[in-house]
């Protein structure tokens, strides 16, 4: 099922891309999302956050330290591909290219390139390690609130469809990848030493990020969950374990 999402978000893209339909499909979806307010799409929108989606990787890692090497090498290559994508390609954002009232900007316009959608890699990223091991139905599940998370993006005007079904087919291409590959061991012993590392970089840079004073809510909400997830993976275990 995982390939199958991966497979269906790679051909929607490519057959966007022949058709030239990605204008057209933005400005369909887009003006769709106003059946739900502002807010709502914001707050779905950060579950795309990479603070928040590492913070919930290192909360797993902490319950199945195995996993946290194939966690960090998702990430590591997740943030990349995002980084490296959108300097090489340089998409214009929507809300910079068609006419102006068509777009309705519903949050901070990122400085960035448009493709690939970092939020979309990221929250696939996270559903896709989620989904592994899971019954059919879980697995849909985590596909539907991925898809929500990319139109989110759309309807806050600043993504193409292109963007987001590409970032999404990357991250969970990633997340069920690394997964999958034998990493390096390394010694059990550096595991928490390494989890505690990860989280007060993660508290020390939500912290930074609520004390800047955020733009709206969202930004509140997800820097304070971020910071209440590495407080968790600080707080020391019971019996000294």
């Amino acid at each position: 099922m995982s390939r199958g999402f991966v497979a269906a978000c790679a051909l929607l893209a490519l057959l966007l891309l022949l058709s030239g339909g990605n204008q057209a499909l933005f400005l369909q979806l887009h003006h769709a999302g106003a059946v739900l307010p502002p807010v709502m799409w914001r707050l779905l929108s950060m579950l795309g956050e990479w603070s928040l989606v590492i913070a919930a990787l290192l909360l797993l890692a902490q319950r199945r330290p195995q996993l946290l090497p194939s966690l960090v090498m998702a990430v590591l290559l997740g943030i990349a591909s995002a980084i490296l994508l959108k300097a090489a390609f340089a998409v214009p954002r929507p809300f910079l290219v068609l006419p102006a009232g068509s777009v309705r900007l519903l949050d901070v316009l990122p400085g960035n390139g448009a493709f690939p959608s970092g939020h979309a890699i990221a929250g696939a990223l996270l559903a896709g390690v989620l989904a592994q091991g899971r019954r059919w139905w879980w697995q849909a599940g985590l596909m539907g609130l991925v898809l929500l998370v990319c139109w989110s993006r759309i309807a806050i005007g600043v993504h193409w469809p292109l963007d987001v079904l590409v970032g999404a087919a990357l991250g969970w291409a990633i997340a069920w990848g690394c997964l999958r590959r034998q990493w390096p061991a390394w010694p059990l012993a550096w595991t928490p030493m390494l989890l505690r590392a990860l989280a007060l970089v993660l508290l020390l840079y939500s912290g930074w990020k609520l004390w800047r004073s955020p733009p709206n809510e969202a930004y509140v909400l997800f820097n304070l969950l971020t910071l209440l997830a590495a407080l968790q993976l600080l707080r020391p275990k019971k019996n000294g374990a």
